[in-house]
């Protein structure tokens, strides 16, 4: 029975990777690069999330919320 509870597990954690093309660790990396990149435009109210997807294309989904959206004037970073 162990076995094949062991083997439904492996199974199981293969078809999440099949369909989750990033590993966790990749997704918080790429969330907190577009947090500092949103940053310079918006005053976030908190985390950034990140879904990847896979289907016929990989669908990307970023999660944001802010409290506001900085004046034109006052973006902050390396600037244009």
């Amino acid at each position: 029975m162990r076995k094949l509870r062991d083997h439904a597990l492996r199974t199981r954690l293969v078809l999440e990777r099949e369909t989750q093309p990033l590993t966790e660790e990749c997704r918080e990396v790429i969330a907190q690069d577009l947090a500092r990149t949103l940053g310079e435009y918006f005053e976030l109210a908190g985390d950034v999330r990140l879904k990847v997807t896979r289907g016929e294309t990989i669908t990307i989904s970023v999660e944001a919320h802010a409290f506001s959206v900085l004046p034109f004037g006052v973006v902050r970073g390396g600037g244009l």
